[in-house]
């Protein structure tokens, strides 16, 4: 079993903090799948929590369903992040994360996020600064981590060294994502560099993170960086399911088969209802018109739900066409996707729309 300092997880697996995503309904859907041992909020910005504007308080919103809850703050030298670490505990977080891997200007041109890369030693004095008054307020309870990248560029690779010095300052585990600033999301991440992080801290938890998105990589990076747990993040927006067979991979060496396309749908149907009871149906609305694209890399052709999805005027008819796809795939034994196949012609049924004899091509590469 793993442990981030006192915080015992069921799994390795975490759930990354993903701007724009990971909400409390997604997290919750996340975690209703099975495998996930913590999922993060989206990024909180420090002033902003102490202000408590509504889009952040939403941003934070963690309950009983949602544990345990980390928190990833964000922000540089200049702003209050041990205050907003002491009001994330006071709101449910289990696990304080300090962001120093945000490669995106809304973060970074705020000498926060990847910059902090740049100053290893003001880093690291910032992160005690937070260490400190969260174990002062806690008794020790609540542990804090950082999420950080390799470096600003392939000539400054610091991740090693400064894992290192969290380490010595209290920080209770890292995240490494196997890219520099300066690649954004491009390129292949470096798995074997992640390695070296786990080799500079052997006394803390080492998370891998980067180009994970089925659940043979989670296996194959602990294999070859030899970290402890892996964070997911974009290949949790397409697959949420995939922590529970990835844990499952990890705990009985078989990955379990690929969900149906009707189960698929299940989960997306369940993703409106969470949506609608936290956010309200508008909200809900406007979620599944931007969550879809991703769902659909998972679910072969389906271009016409994916239409019918965005162009719709109101929830009620998102939840119809959800259905309608749903009824129409409830009797087919085939996984929706594996590698590239053809559906069977479905004669038989009565879609309404243009769901009916569709090609199911391979998905796209992250």
């Amino acid at each position: 079993m793993l442990r981030i300092g006192p915080v015992q997880l069921d799994s390795p697996l975490l759930l990354a903090p993903i701007a724009g995503h990971t909400d409390i309904a997604f997290r919750i859907l996340c975690r209703e799948q099975g495998g996930v041992g913590c999922a993060y909020t989206d990024l909180l910005n420090s002033r902003a929590i102490l202000k408590e504007t509504s889009r952040t308080l939403d941003l934070a919103r963690t309950n009983e369903f949602d544990q345990p809850a980390g928190m990833q703050l964000y922000g540089n030298s200049d702003d209050p992040l041990p205050e907003a670490a002491i009001w994330a505990v006071d709101h449910g977080a289990r696990v304080i994360d300090i962001n120093m891997g945000c490669p995106v200007d809304k973060v970074a041109k705020q000498n926060g996020g990847s910059l902090l890369l740049r100053d290893c030693g003001n880093t690291t004095l910032l992160a005690k600064r937070i260490v400190d008054a969260v174990a002062r307020h806690t008794n020790g309870r609540v542990p804090v981590t950082a999420k950080m990248r390799l470096g600003w560029d392939p000539e400054h690779k610091v991740a090693p060294i400064l894992a290192r010095a969290l380490a010595d300052i209290g920080i209770a585990a890292v995240t490494v994502h196997g890219r520099y600033t300066v690649q954004f999301f491009s390129g292949q991440a470096d798995w074997n560099a992640i390695g070296e992080v786990v080799e500079a801290v052997p006394h803390i938890p080492v998370f891998g993170n980067g180009d994970v998105t089925q659940p043979e990589h989670v296996v194959e990076l602990m294999r070859v960086s030899g970290c402890a747990g892996v964070m997911i993040g974009r290949g949790a927006l397409r697959t949420p399911w995939i922590f529970r067979r990835a844990k499952a991979l990890l705990d009985t060496g078989t990955v379990g088969p690929e969900p149906l396309l009707a189960e698929k749908l299940d989960v997306v149907l369940r993703h409106l209802e969470l949506a609608r009871t936290y956010d309200g149906a508008d909200r809900a609305l406007i979620r599944m018109r931007q969550h879809i694209s991703w769902y659909g890399k998972s679910m072969g052709h389906v271009k016409p739900l994916k239409e019918a999805i965005r162009l719709a005027p109101d929830f009620e008819s998102v939840l119809q066409a959800l259905q309608t796809a749903r009824a129409a795939f409830a009797d087919f034994a085939l996984p929706s996707l594996a590698l590239s196949r053809t559906f069977p012609p479905l004669h038989n049924v009565d879609l309404g729309h243009e769901f009916a004899n569709q090609t199911c091509p391979a998905p796209a590469s992250e």
